[in-house]
C-alpha cells in the first residue's frame, strides 16, 4: 500500500504576540481574502484549517462585514474547517468553567457558520490539563491534535514509563476517569509543511528530509504535514507544488486534506496494541526542563488576578444570582450579553495573551479589556440583584427593628460558610429634589449622632465593626425616570455572617442606636491571632506559625520572603549567574495591629530588604542583544542596592479556618523573583494541586532528563501536601521541593523582554509599581483532602456579595432562600449553575475529585448531559445519581410547560 502525505493548509493564528492586535488584524483580513478566493477558484486548492478557533472569523468580518454569507458557504461546503474552539486559550491558567465555556461558544458559532472541525485541537497550548479528553469527548470528540506535552522519542531510544513519552506521533490519551481518544503529537511541529517549493532539485530536497523526519515518529503509513506557520500568508501555488511532489516520487500519494479526513484515515491503519497510551496532564516532563514554558504563569502577574477576578465573578455569582433572578422575577436570562462578557474575557486568555508573554502594546489593551468584561459582568450582576432584592419581604420582623436598614448578603459558592461580610451602608439619604443640594451637608452634619449594630433577621446581635465614612454623594438611576443624586452619611460595616446558604441569600439589618460607634478592641498583641480553630504566632523574623486546633499541628516559619535574580525572559526563569538570593530570615520585623475586634484581627508586617537594583546592566544588555538562549545566559545582579519594602497584613477572621495573607510591595527593582517560603515540617515524594477539573497528585521529584534548577509547576486555586495548604487568588506559579519539605509560592517576577525567536523588548514585564499578592495559608486534615479541604479553598475564591436594601417592604420573596438542588456530597465538587444556552433549561455541573464512586442526590428530577448543554430525552429524569471517580457531570432541568 502506497504511503500517503496529508496536507493540511493553514496558519497559526496568535491574535496578538509580538505585535498587537490590530496590526495582525490587517494581515489577517488579507489571508482571508486570498484564501476565499483560492477555495473558490484554484483546482487543486479544496481546504483550509482555520486554526481551530472561530474568533479569527469575528475578527475578520469586524472589518468586512459584507462577507459573511459568503464565510458561510465555504464552512457549510467543507472547505473552510472552523472550531471547535472561541480561541485558542492557555489551558492551564483557565478555569475550567472558563474551558468549558471556549469550547460551548466556539461550537455554536462554527455551527451558525454552518458547520463544526469535530478535532480537539491544542497546537501550541503551554501544556495541557488531564481531563481534556473527557472534555472534548463530551463535546463528541474522539481525537485530538497537539503540539507539546509528550516527548517524542523515536524508535531507538522507547521511554516508556511515566506516560510522557512515545514512540510515535499518535497515540492513545486518557483522562484520570478513564475517557481515551486518539492523540496526534504535531512531533515535527506544525510547519513541518511549511512553503513546500515548486523548483524541482529544492522540491526534492525538501521531501526528502520532510519526508523522513514524519517517518521516523509514524506507527502507519499515513503522514501529517502542516502548510503554514504563525501568521504565515496562504501558499498560493500549493497545488502546484503537489503536482511536483506526485511527479518525484510516484510510489507516495500527496493529498491537500483537512483534518477530519486525516483522522478518519489514519484510523484505518493503526497498529493497535503497538500505540502507547499516555494518561494524565501532559507538561513535558521527561525533557531538559528548558521549554516547559511553565513560568509564564507568573509574567505580569497582575493579568492573572484580574483573570480568577472576572472569571469567578462570572461563574461564580453574576452566572448563579441570574438564575435566581430568572426563578423570581420572570424575567429573561441574559445569555447574549453573558457570552458577549465572556468573549470579552476569553479574548484575554489566549494562550500568547494571558501567559503574559508578548510585547508591551498587547498587555495595555488586555488591562482595557479585563475592565470591560469586569464592568459587563457587574452591569447584570447589579441588575439581578436589584431585581430580586426589589421582590423580597425585607420588614424587620423583631422588636426595635422599624428604623434598621435591610442588607442582603448573597452567598454562592456552592458550599455552607461562615463568612466576615463587608458592605457601606447609608443612612439619613438626601436626595438633591428635597433641598438645595448645597445645604445638604450642613443639614446632614447636624443631625444626632448614632451607631450601627447589626442584626440577623431574627433580632440577634451580630458580632460587627462598623467605621463611620462621613458624608458622601451618590445616585440612583431608576428604570423609569432620571438620574437622582443624593447626599447621605455613610458608614463601612463589616459582620460574621454565620451558616450562610450555600447557593442563596440572608438578610442582616443594621439598627441605628443612638450615640457614637465605638471600636471594641479585643487584644493588641501584634505577635499573635487566634480565633476557634487556629492560632498564629508571628516571630522576630517576621515568620509566623499557624497552629490548627483540630489536626493539632503547627506549622512554624512561615512566610519567609527569598528573592533571586532572574535574567531569563516571559517564557521562563533563569536565576542570575551569581545565585545571589536575598532572604527575609535574618532581619527583624516591624509589626503593627491595623484592627482587632469581634470580627477580625489584622497585624502588618514590614520587611526593609535590600536588593540588587537590577541585574548587571552591561553583561545582561549584552546578552540580550546577541540573543542568547535563556539557559545560558550567565550575567550576575548588580552591585547597586535598593530598599524594597514589603508590607504583609496577615488577617484572621472570627470563624475562619484559614489566615489571610495580603502582601504589598512597591516594586522598584527590575530582573528578579520574590516567593514566599512554606516550611511543610516533613518530607514527601508528591504533593497535590488542583487543575481543571481535578485535583492532581504530582511528584517532587523531576525526571532523569530535567537539567533546569527550578520544578515550577502550575495550579489553580491551591497547593497542598501534609496538611498545610497554600490558597491563592491569582498566583499560579509554585514550586515544592525535591524532598517535599518547602512549598514556593511566586509574588512576583519581574523581566525585561518577551524572549522566543528574537530581541523582544518589553520594559513593562518589569511591573514595577505597586504590587499586591493575596493568599490564605489553611491547615487541613490530611484525610479530608478531597472532601472538605478542597471545598474551603474554593470558598475562599471569592468574597459574598452584599447590598443595601432599598428599604423596608413587603414581598413574596422570604428574606433567606436556599436555591441549592442537590444534597452536600463529600468528594464532588460545585463547578457551575447556569442557564443552558438555548434558554430552556437550567444546568447544573459538579466533578468528582474522589477515588471512590459517590452519589449525588438532587432535590427534584434532572437529565444528564453534557458539557454541550444538548437536550437528550433519551436520558431518564432521576434525582439519585452515580458518579464516578473523576467524572465531569453536567444535568439539565427543563423548564416546565
Amino acid at each position: 500500500m502506497k504511503k500517503t502525505a496529508y496536507i493540511i493548509s493553514h496558519s497559526h493564528w496568535d491574535r496578538e504576540w509580538f505585535l498587537p492586535l490590530e496590526t495582525l488584524r490587517y494581515r489577517l483580513v488579507t489571508l482571508l481574502d486570498e484564501t476565499a478566493d483560492l477555495l473558490e477558484n484554484k483546482d487543486g486548492f479544496d481546504y483550509f484549517h482555520l486554526d481551530g478557533q472561530t474568533i479569527m472569523l469575528e475578527d475578520y468580518l469586524s472589518v468586512k462585514s459584507g462577507e459573511r454569507a459568503r464565510m458561510e458557504r465555504l464552512v457549510r461546503d467543507g472547505k473552510l474547517r472552523v472550531g471547535p474552539w472561541y480561541m485558542l486559550q492557555d489551558a492551564f491558567l483557565t478555569s475550567s468553567e472558563s474551558n468549558v465555556r471556549n469550547l460551548l461558544y466556539g461550537m455554536q458559532d462554527a455551527q451558525e457558520f454552518g458547520a463544526v472541525e469535530r478535532i480537539g485541537y491544542f497546537p501550541d497550548t503551554f501544556g495541557i490539563y488531564g481531563q481534556a479528553p473527557q472534555l472534548v469527548k463530551q463535546a463528541g470528540m474522539d481525537s485530538v491534535i497537539f503540539g507539546r506535552g509528550v516527548k517524542p522519542t523515536g524508535f531507538n531510544n522507547q521511554v516508556f514509563e511515566g506516560g510522557y513519552t512515545s514512540p510515535f506521533s499518535e497515540m492513545y490519551w486518557e483522562a484520570p476517569d478513564g475517557t481515551r481518544v486518539l492523540g496526534v503529537l504535531l512531533a515535527n511541529w506544525y510547519s513541518n509543511g511549511n512553503e513546500i517549493p515548486v523548483e524541482r532539485a529544492a522540491a526534492k530536497a525538501f521531501w526528502d528530509k520532510k519526508l523522513s523526519d514524519v517517518s521516523a515518529y509514524a506507527s502507519t503509513g499515513a503522514l501529517l504535514f502542516l502548510n503554514g506557520c504563525d501568521h504565515q500568508p496562504v501558499q498560493v501555488d500549493l497545488p502546484e507544488a503537489l503536482d511536483v511532489a506526485r511527479e518525484l516520487y510516484p510510489d507516495m500519494v500527496f493529498k491537500h486534506s483537512n483534518f477530519s479526513e486525516y483522522v478518519s484515515e489514519l484510523r484505518k491503519l493503526l497498529p493497535g496494541d503497538e500505540l502507547q497510551v499516555i494518561e494524565g496532564e501532559l507538561t513535558n516532563q521527561r525533557t531538559d526542563g528548558w521549554s516547559t514554558l511553565v513560568n509564564t504563569a507568573s509574567s505580569r502577574i497582575y493579568l492573572k488576578q484580574a483573570n480568577q477576578r472576572v472569571q469567578q465573578l462570572l461563574e461564580k455569582l453574576v452566572e448563579p444570582i441570574a438564575v435566581m433572578a430568572t426563578r423570581i422575577g420572570k424575567v429573561a436570562y441574559p445569555e447574549e450579553y453573558l457570552k458577549f462578557a465572556w468573549k470579552l474575557l476569553m479574548e484575554n486568555q489566549i494562550h500568547d495573551s494571558i501567559t503574559g508573554c508578548s510585547v508591551d502594546a498587547v498587555h495595555w489593551e488586555m488591562e482595557t479589556r479585563f475592565m470591560k468584561a469586569e464592568q459587563a459582568a457587574r452591569a447584570i450582576l447589579d441588575d439581578k440583584v436589584t431585581r430580586i432584592v426589589r421582590q423580597m419581604d425585607t420588614v424587620a420582623k423583631f422588636d426595635g427593628g422599624a428604623e434598621s436598614v435591610p442588607v442582603v448578603v448573597f452567598h454562592t459558592s456552592g458550599y455552607a460558610a461562615t463568612r466576615v461580610v463587608t458592605v457601606d451602608v447609608e443612612l439619613a439619604r438626601t436626595y438633591f429634589a428635597e433641598m438645595p443640594f448645597e445645604e445638604i451637608p450642613a443639614y446632614l452634619n447636624g443631625l444626632p449622632s448614632v451607631r450601627l449594630e447589626i442584626r440577623d433577621e431574627n433580632g440577634n446581635l451580630v458580632d460587627a465593626d462598623v467605621t463611620e465614612l462621613g458624608m458622601q454623594f451618590d445616585y440612583e438611576l431608576p428604570d423609569r425616570a432620571f438620574r437622582k443624586p443624593y447626599f447621605a452619611r455613610r458608614y463601612q460595616v463589616s459582620f460574621v455572617a454565620e451558616d450562610l446558604p450555600r447557593m442563596g441569600f440572608a438578610t442582616y439589618f443594621a439598627v441605628p442606636v443612638a450615640g457614637e460607634n465605638e471600636v471594641v478592641r479585643i487584644e493588641n498583641d501584634a505577635n499573635r491571632l487566634e480565633n476557634r480553630f487556629l492560632q498564629v504566632n508571628i516571630a522576630e523574623n517576621g515568620s509566623y506559625s499557624v497552629s490548627c486546633k483540630e489536626s493539632g499541628q503547627t506549622f512554624a516559619g512561615l512566610g519567609t520572603y527569598v528573592d533571586q535574580g532572574d535574567i531569563g525572559n516571559e517564557y521562563m526563569f533563569k536565576e542570575a549567574g551569581d545565585r545571589k538570593r536575598i532572604s527575609t530570615d535574618n532581619l527583624v520585623a516591624e509589626l503593627a495591629v491595623l484592627e482587632s475586634s469581634r470580627v477580625r484581627k489584622v497585624v502588618e508586617i514590614r520587611h526593609r530588604m535590600m536588593l540588587p537594583e537590577s541585574a548587571n546592566t552591561e553583561a545582561f544588555a549584552d546578552e540580550k542583544a546577541r540573543v542568547v538562549w535563556h539557559p545560558e545566559r550567565v550575567s550576575p545582579r548588580s552591585e547597586q542596592f535598593r530598599e524594597f519594602v514589603v508590607r504583609t497584613r496577615l488577617t484572621l477572621d472570627s470563624g475562619s479556618k484559614a489566615l489571610k495573607v495580603d502582601v504589598r510591595m512597591d516594586n522598584q527593582v527590575a530582573d528578579h523573583r520574590l516567593r514566599a517560603i512554606f516550611p511543610t515540617g516533613t518530607a514527601r515524594a508528591t504533593h497535590f494541586a488542583d487543575s481543571v477539573f481535578e485535583i492532581v497528585e504530582r511528584p517532587n521529584r523531576v525526571s532523569e532528563e530535567w537539567q533546569n534548577p527550578s520544578n515550577d509547576q502550575r495550579q489553580q486555586a491551591f497547593v497542598a501536601l501534609a496538611g498545610l495548604m497554600v490558597v491563592n487568588r491569582g498566583l499560579p506559579e509554585y514550586e515544592v521541593s525535591a524532598d517535599g519539605s518547602e512549598i514556593r509560592l511566586t509574588l512576583l517576577r519581574a523581566n525585561s523582554e518577551m524572549g522566543d525567536w528574537g530581541n523582544f523588548p518589553a520594559p513593562e514585564a518589569q511591573s514595577f509599581g505597586e504590587q499586591v499578592a493575596e493568599f490564605y495559608v489553611m491547615p487541613y486534615v490530611e484525610e479530608t483532602l478531597r472532601t472538605e479541604a478542597a471545598k474551603r479553598a474554593y470558598e475562599y475564591q471569592l468574597e459574598p456579595f452584599a447590598v443595601q436594601a432599598d428599604g423596608q417592604h413587603d414581598g413574596e420573596i422570604l428574606s433567606r432562600m436556599e436555591f441549592a438542588m442537590w444534597e452536600d456530597a463529600p468528594g464532588l465538587i460545585f463547578s457551575s449553575w447556569k442557564r443552558a444556552a438555548s434558554r430552556d433549561a437550567e444546568i447544573l455541573r459538579f466533578y468528582s475529585v474522589s477515588e471512590r464512586m459517590q452519589e449525588l442526590v438532587l432535590l427534584s428530577s434532572m437529565r444528564k448531559t453534557t458539557i454541550l448543554e444538548e437536550a437528550s430525552p433519551d436520558d431518564g429524569l432521576a434525582t439519585n445519581w452515580q458518579v464516578a471517580p473523576s467524572e465531569i457531570i453536567t444535568w439539565r432541568k427543563e423548564d416546565e410547560k
